[in-house]
């Protein structure tokens, strides 16, 4: 079945951010993290991963938080790190191929929405402009406190747009968190590879790979499905 076919009743497409719509920074924030603290990728991921990402916090508050652990004299480093963190976030820079999809995306009528893991000391105050132009709504993990691939993160989106899981398709760069946790959560989904990976992590072949957001165009519909559609199916 082609993807047109498949997709034909989604109503609303939810991004990732960082990789998907954002340019990340060469090293990123976790990583900056481990390198200041003198541990591996993986002890810093699971030292910030998960509580870190379930609240908002401020950067300096945060910061205060992994140097009491590891008792470094690095508070300085980390807070910088921090905060030049948040303020990317709030100044985000998107790849060039996102301004145009989204705005042909709303324009054939489909809500549109972004879902990020970000780290609670990098959740904007007020949400950029760029995003309030573009998206109808951005789920920080921690502001719902879920974090994909956990199906709680998929289903704030669902209550919020009022949609059902098949008229709703995410794309990301991820294939755990973005397409194994969408599709978990009976969503359609598509995988974003902006470098052509290689090896173990690239998904079944089942799963749709794009190059490029843009790419994404010709494999949706002219228009989002009516929502006569969507009851006829629930009837």
């Amino acid at each position: 079945m082609s993807a047109r076919a498949r997709w034909s009743r989604v109503r609303a497409v939810c991004f990732d951010m960082g990789g998907t719509l954002v340019r990340p920074e060469a090293v990123a924030t976790t990583g900056q993290v481990a390198q200041i603290l003198g541990i591996s990728l993986p002890e810093a991921r699971a030292l910030m991963g998960k509580s870190a990402k379930r609240r908002v916090v401020s950067p300096q508050d945060l910061a205060w938080e992994i140097a009491a652990d590891f008792s470094h004299p690095v508070l300085a480093q980390l807070t910088e790190v921090l905060e030049r963190a948040r303020r990317r976030a709030e100044d985000p820079q998107l790849y060039p191929d996102v301004p145009d999809t989204l705005a042909t995306l709303r324009e054939r009528g489909f809500a549109l929405y972004a879902m990020t893991n970000a780290l609670g000391s990098s959740v904007p105050e007020h949400e950029p402009a760029v995003f309030r132009e573009l998206l109808d709504g951005v789920f920080y993990s921690a502001r719902t406190g879920a974090i994909k691939p956990e199906p709680e993160a998929f289903a704030a989106v669902e209550v919020a747009s009022g949609l059902r899981p098949e008229e709703l398709l995410h794309v990301g760069d991820s294939v755990t968190a973005d397409v194994r946790g969408a599709s978990a959560a009976g969503w359609h989904s598509a995988w974003l590879d902006r470098h052509d990976t290689t090896g173990p992590l690239v998904p079944a072949a089942s799963t749709l790979r794009l190059h490029s957001l843009n790419s994404l165009l010709p494999l949706l519909p002219a228009g989002a499905a009516p929502e006569t559609i969507a009851s006829e199916v629930a009837g």
